[in-house]
Parts: C-alpha cells; structure tokens; sequence
C-alpha cells in the first residue's frame, strides 16, 4: 500500500509524463516550414500598354491580383507592384473607392494610391514593392516575399520604378 507522499509523487511524475509527451507531439509541426500559397511565383499580368489603358479608364483605380497578392499602381513616371501586406501587422490592404486611397481595415493606416506611401495611421514603412519585369509576353511580376523592395523611408522615389512609362 502506497503512503499518501508516494501516491503525490506517482501522481505528479504521471502528469509530467503526459505533458511532456503532449508537448513533444506539438513541436514538430512548428518546426516545419510551410509554404506560402500565391506568393513566390512569376505573374504575369498582361502587357504594359493594357494595363495603361485600363488606369487611364478608371482613373488610375490600383489593379488587384489576387494570385499574386498585389496590386499594380500607376506610380508616378511608371507602373509598380505593391505587396497587399500592411506594414504595421500584415493585414490584407484593400483599395476604398470612396477614398480613392488604400485603407487598412485592422488598424487605419491608409496608403496613397500611386506610390503606396503611408499617408496616416500606424504603419512605419510604405507597402513593399514586388519586382517587375517586361519581356515579349508582357509584365511578369515576381511575388516572391524575401525578395521585396523595402522602403524604410516614407517617401517616393523614382528609383523604385523598374518600368518606366
């Protein structure tokens, strides 16, 4: 017959045991890196006189892909892609036609619809840029989210543009 002190034990180490099986089972599953769906692909968008035609219909109203996760802006001297990502905590950014800018649901920043600069709210950087390319099929941009442009000043700068209008 057990005293009530190894009963204690027996019941504790019994415990410990199944937490740290439950927290071994739990680990692995972290440790794998997923994959992110709709991102680190080649788009291609279509070719660069379409996609001026389709600004200069709506006003220069930012094209959403939703594949790809951007959106295309007609920046100033050029065409871009933003990343859809906030800056501040990574919500998705949509485009508010009542505003005519972009506009976070989550934490109210809003971003300007040409160059995706931060105009208020949270947000510490601008939304990052995809690379964008032209080739004989048309504007291919490159989702791939490690190798954005990061624009750590909140400003625009034509630097940035890789297809020049």
């Amino acid at each position: 017959m057990l005293g009530r002190r190894q009963a204690l034990r027996a019941a504790f180490a019994a415990a410990a045991a199944i937490a740290v099986t439950q927290l071994a089972a739990a680990v692995p599953a972290y440790l794998r890196v997923n994959r992110i769906e709709g991102l680190g692909a080649l788009v291609p968008v279509g070719t660069r006189d379409d996609i001026l035609a389709a600004f200069a219909r709506t006003n220069d109203r930012p094209i959403l892909n939703i594949a790809g996760r951007f959106w295309l802006l007609h920046a100033p001297g050029g065409i871009v892609a933003a990343y859809r990502k906030c800056t501040h905590l990574g919500c998705a950014v949509p485009f508010n036609d009542a505003e005519d800018r972009f506009h976070c649901p989550c934490h109210q920043s809003v971003y300007d619809k040409h160059t995706a600069v931060v105009v208020s709210g949270p947000a510490p950087k601008p939304l990052q840029l995809f690379h964008i390319k032209d080739d004989a099929s048309g504007l291919i941009v490159d989702t791939n989210p490690l190798n954005v442009i990061d624009r750590t000043d909140n400003r625009w700068d034509s630097a940035h543009l890789e297809i020049r209008t």
